[in-house]
């Protein structure tokens, strides 16, 4: 979480990086012959409310009741927690089947959702033990400002392929 995402390439990682894109344009671009096109990052508001970025490009954190420094992904604890479960010797085949669908429907819950099943299977801070807070949600997007007045609203893009859904004349 935070800045770990932040990394600058030295020169090997340049290099790797130059040649994985060639042997992708080799691929989708020589071979497959589609056409290849780069985007801004920053998108205007406008664009990301119509894709229905800005209203659900969310996930849930649940934090350490007595530690809220610590917040964790929802999902990804509930996955790990089930990969645990699933990990223990001598469990039934129905216990494997529930576990396995609620680690596989992990992003999909609501927030009430959640919460039954972290109570359900007693999920708790995984560094110390502690009980977590309710879900809430974490928007993914970075917004910022456009423009010399900083009027207009814009977006760090949330993916990479979001430009491929503008209109371009």
């Amino acid at each position: 979480g935070g800045v770990s995402g932040f990394f600058t390439y030295g020169p090997p990682g340049c290099a790797l990086k130059t040649n994985i894109i060639q042997q992708w344009r080799n691929h989708f671009v020589i071979e497959e012959q589609l056409m290849e096109i780069e985007d801004t990052f920053i998108m205007p508001h406008p664009v990301l409310k119509a894709s229905g970025h800005v209203d659900r490009f969310s996930d849930f954190l649940v934090r350490d009741e007595k530690d809220e420094k610590k917040f964790y992904r929802a999902d990804k604890l509930l996955e790990d927690v089930m990969d645990a479960k699933l990990a223990e010797a001598g469990l039934s085949d129905a216990l494997k089947k529930e576990y396995t669908v609620v680690r596989n429907q992990a992003d999909a819950f609501s927030k009430q959702e959640l919460v039954e099943v972290f109570k359900k299977y007693g999920v708790k801070a995984p560094e110390s033990g502690n009980n977590l807070t309710e879900p809430e949600p974490f928007n993914l997007m970075f917004p910022t400002p456009i423009g010399p007045s900083g009027l207009i609203q814009g977006y760090l893009r949330p993916e990479t392929a979001q430009g491929i859904f503008l209109n371009y004349k």
